[in-house]
């Protein structure tokens, strides 16, 4: 039977061309072909497991070219044939052990180098990786290929091998475990090399050089100094007459050594391996163990102890430094002796001018003048850049001192470019500074060439001394108002609305609650294993054993967590059970800021110190860095919400769960900060290297710069975030401050004193709140309702008013008026009496007014829209009057002024109260009508 396949895509695969006779078809990048048969190959029981896995390495697309194809099958071809020539033989891959490669690595070792051996082993587990379903081969085996080519490449792998015996043994001193800077193990098993007599003498000297200045070296320089070690034992038991103990040693048994590594290596490495190996002869203890004549031929060399070579010492294992305790709360620092003496702002040494700066949030860094172009200004430019960044200067962080300096590189080379540039500081004009403006404008916005004007400009202003420059130049620095708006924003970022916001919230929670289990998950199964290890599987004791590693060192073992995934993979998902990682940063950071309405910028800073009031809220001193020296710092209190249940919808709850995933890594980043994660031990080696190396990996995310890179566009795709358009939702840290801002303030009614918890309230109204279309819309519809209902109350009044035809009604009904009027029979009878007249209307109540509390105190104006008023036909000739009043009021004044003072009155007399009367009772009163009222009198209440 045949199997069938689907077309495939160009490039290199392998298929089965016939499964019954285990042929395996491959072609090449290149297109050429080849087939390799199985079935002729040694270990029959081995046969359909290999040839699948052998196809399924060459479909991963690692093997391309035809030569690596047949390289792998060859290597294939030496383990079946080794492990046929086994007594008893493994039947099949569910019977292979760690033991058996370790006997493969030492296979035929008299026909092959450790090279070759290494990469035989490296092929067969590489093969083995590939058995599908894993779960055929033993679990002990998958544990081993498990592990990084580190640990299979250690050379003399005994059979044995645990994987997880790392600790050091006392008791025997040939078994050495070595811990690299960066936590790495390596075991150097002397008992697996040739000539034991010598092993006693140079296993101490092989430890002791492991070390330099009291710290270890790196693992790759002690993989090399164990290979020459190994190459000296070799090449000493195969002579003749090998040398019983070191005492025999002597100059004739190293020349051979010599011509060897010559015959292998360039002439320079040999040397260099050559003087390694009289190193470690010249470290024998005690070193008049050697012979006279190999001790003389070593300090000839200028290699031993004593010498007057001037060489380093290298350190004893006495002397090798204790383990660093863990830094703990409470303790009170070290005070300097003697008086303080400030340090000098710039010092200039051989290698040029440079300013150490330290920030107030404890970040460190050197800024190098001597790199910089145009070298004329560099001693009073870095005098001036150290007050700058002094303690009475204005730069505080290492991000501002890194702009300016940034500003002034530019400057520099700018000035480095001109055809005549000043050969000194007097030199320079206003005109220089005026054309660095322009050339920054070439390449930048005018905000940018802005505020590099300005930097350079302060930094001017700190040039000592000061009359050193041109008076020209001295006045232009004073101008208060140059480069005034240089660092104004531009137009405010809006938020988001309702769905957006609460749709990518909800994203976060959910996968800041997958981190939480995640994380607990792990401490879970590390609990178990220390309290109930017999309640695992083999597969959860072997993982739970990499998670005490970690707990306990840092160290987040080499090893695959999927057997066809590469190493740094499998690290990577290794150190996610207990640790928070580079990916876990943006979820939990937009949560935060999401849940407290925090600056970025503050929220990257804080701090893990804390205090809890009555487990309902948490106490955080946070710092604000655009607020000044004097208001940076600010004690805030966080609701926890009093369960776990609220801890994803509180700020303090939320907080205190920051600190509860990070606290782990923290012990061994020692981070102030909260934002302690493990970022591993590979890449690029980049500032504070030897830091992150001593701390396993583990770092604070931020310390270095607040700028790190941010996967915050993740988040939308792993969702399918979108905005209000349907397209892919931004997500932006500075736009959800912005929402929790507008959302406050609407909470709060729009009262600004009581919406600004962060920020002044110029900065939340023209940074937040100013530009949000939410604010605008929510605005708007305020002024619309509040529009509405002004007009509403202007219309539903209605002046009470007792026309002529109306008064005999009252004479009639006078109970049933007065009802109407909201008054009582008495009070109307007065009022038609002419009793309770005031001007131009009769008050029903005065001792109750509705514009002021208690007796009415008001302009008489106000009167005409006074719900206690009343109009007869009496008041008609006042009101005509007053018409005229305010018409010759209209003509002498502004119109606004007029509106503003006298408008409602016109509308209420002309529109509401006047057009009640006919024509014929106005046209009566107009003859009877006062000649004036004394408009003056009757606006306001004026003493007499």
């Amino acid at each position: 039977m045949t199997e069938t396949f689907a077309a495939r895509p160009v490039g290199p695969f392998a298929e089965f061309t016939d499964p019954a006779s285990l042929v395996v078809r491959f072609v090449a990048a290149d297109g050429s072909e080849h087939t390799f048969s199985f079935a002729t190959l040694a270990a029959s029981g081995f046969h359909a497991d290999l040839a699948a896995a052998f196809r399924a390495r060459c479909d991963s697309g690692e093997i391309t070219s035809m030569k690596t194809a047949k390289a792998f099958f060859g290597s294939t071809q030496l383990f079946l044939a080794f492990l046929s020539d086994l007594t008893p033989a493994p039947a099949s891959v569910a019977d292979l052990t760690p033991k058996h490669m370790g006997a493969y690595h030492v296979f035929r070792a008299d026909k092959a180098g450790p090279k070759t051996r290494n990469s035989r082993l490296w092929d067969a587990c590489r093969l083995l990786r590939n058995v599908s379903p894993v779960d055929k081969l033993s679990h002990p085996l998958r544990v081993y290929l498990s592990y990084s080519r580190a640990a299979a490449q250690w050379e003399g792998v005994p059979d044995d091998f645990d994987p997880h015996r790392t600790e050091d043994d006392p008791s025997d001193p040939l078994r050495v475990v070595f811990t690299a800077r960066d936590g790495q193990q390596r075991l150097f098993d002397f008992h697996e090399l040739p000539l034991p007599a010598l092993h006693t003498d140079l296993a101490p000297v092989f430890t002791t050089l492991l070390y330099r200045d009291g710290q270890p070296v790196a693992l790759s320089g002690a993989t090399y100094l164990w290979g020459l070690v190994r190459r000296l034992l070799t090449h000493l038991a195969e002579l003749e007459q090998p040398p019983a103990s070191v005492a025999d040693l002597v100059p004739a048994h190293l020349e051979p050594v010599q011509r060897m590594l010559h015959q292998t290596g360039t002439e320079r490495h040999a040397a260099f391996a050559f003087h390694t190996i009289r190193n470690v002869l010249g470290n024998v203890q005690p070193y008049g163990k050697l012979s006279a004549e190999l001790r003389h031929d070593l300090e000839r060399a200028l290699c031993a102890p004593g010498s007057d070579a001037g060489s380093t010492p290298i350190p004893t294992a006495s002397t090798l430094p204790a383990p660093a305790a863990r830094p703990g709360k409470g303790r009170t620092s070290a005070m300097p002796e003697g008086p303080y003496e400030a340090e000098v702002p710039a010092p200039q040494n051989a290698q040029g001018l440079s300013v150490a700066f330290t920030g107030e949030d404890g970040r460190r860094t050197v800024f190098e003048f001597s790199a910089l172009p145009f070298p004329a200004f560099h001693s009073e430019f870095a005098s001036a850049f150290a007050a700058r960044t002094g303690p009475t200067g204005a730069l505080r962080t290492v991000a501002s001192a890194t702009n300016t300096y940034g500003a002034v590189r530019r400057f520099l080379t700018f000035l480095d470019t001109l055809a005549h540039p000043p050969k000194a500081l007097g030199e320079l004009t206003v005109r220089h500074l005026e054309r660095f403006r322009m050339r920054r404008l070439e390449s930048t916005g005018n905000r940018g060439a802005l505020n590099d004007l300005m930097a350079v400009r302060l930094l001017l202003r700190h040039i000592t001394p000061f009359d050193v420059l041109s008076q020209d130049l001295r006045d232009y620095l004073g101008h208060p108002d140059l480069g005034r708006g240089a660092g104004r924003k531009g137009a405010a970022v809006p938020g988001y609305s309702d769905r957006e916001f609460r749709e990518l919230m909800a994203a976060a929670r959910s996968e800041v609650v997958a981190i939480r289990d995640r994380i607990c998950t792990g401490e879970r199964l590390l609990d178990t294993l220390r309290t109930n290890p017999d309640a695992l599987t083999p597969e959860e004791h072997t993982l739970a054993s990499h998670l005490d590693t970690m707990d306990r060192t840092g160290h987040v073992p080499l090893v695959r967590t999927d057997l066809r995934r590469p190493v740094l993979e499998g690290r990577l998902r290794l150190a996610r059970h207990l640790f928070l990682t580079q990916t876990d940063l943006a979820p939990l950071i937009i949560m935060a800021a999401g849940l407290t309405g925090r600056n970025a910028e503050t929220l990257k800073d804080l701090p893990a110190e804390h205090r809890l009031l009555e487990d309902h809220a948490v106490a955080v001193n946070l710092s604000k860095r655009r607020r000044g020296k004097t208001k940076s710092r600010e004690t805030v209190h966080w609701e926890t919400g009093g369960s776990d249940s609220r801890q994803l919808h509180t700020p303090g709850g939320f907080y205190l769960l920051l600190h509860q995933l990070t606290e782990r890594s923290r012990r061994f980043s020692g981070s102030t900060r909260m934002w302690s994660i493990w970022a591993g031990t590979s890449g690029r080696r980049g500032r504070n290297w030897d830091i992150k190396l001593a701390a396993a990996g583990h770092i604070d995310a931020f310390a270095q710069r607040l700028a790190r890179t941010l996967n915050l566009k993740g988040i939308t795709d792993r969702h399918g975030l979108t905005d209000d358009n349907g397209n892919p939702l931004q997500v932006s840290l500075n736009r959800i401050k912005t929402t929790v801002e507008v959302r406050h303030t609407k909470a709060m009614g729009g009262h600004l004193p009581s919406a600004s918890r962060t920020n002044t309230l110029d900065v939340s109204f023209a940074y937040y709140l100013q530009g949000d279309p939410v604010v605008r819309e929510w605005a708007d519809e305020i002024l619309t309702t509040a529009i509405d209902d002004a007009e509403q109350n202007a219309r539903s009044y209605r002046p009470k008013v007792i026309t002529p035809a109306q008064a005999q009604k009252a004479v009639d009904t006078p109970q049933q008026t007065a009802a109407e009027l909201g008054t009582t029979t008495e009070t109307l009878h007065q009022a038609l009496d002419g009793k309770l007249t005031t001007i131009a209307s009769s008050c029903l109540d005065i001792l109750h007014s509705p514009f002021s509390d208690g007796v009415c105190d008001v302009s008489f104006l106000t009167c005409l829209r006074c719900p206690n008023a009343l109009v007869t036909h009496q008041h008609l000739p006042a009101l005509l009057a007053l018409v005229d009043e305010l018409d010759r009021a209209r003509q002498s004044m502004p119109i606004d002024a007029w509106t503003n003072r006298h408008g409602r009155t016109w509308l209420s007399l002309t529109r509401l109260i006047l057009p009640q009367f006919t024509d014929a009772e106005r046209a009566e009163a107009n003859e009877a009508k006062p000649v004036s009222l004394g408009l003056d009198l009757l606006d306001d209440p004026k003493e007499v």
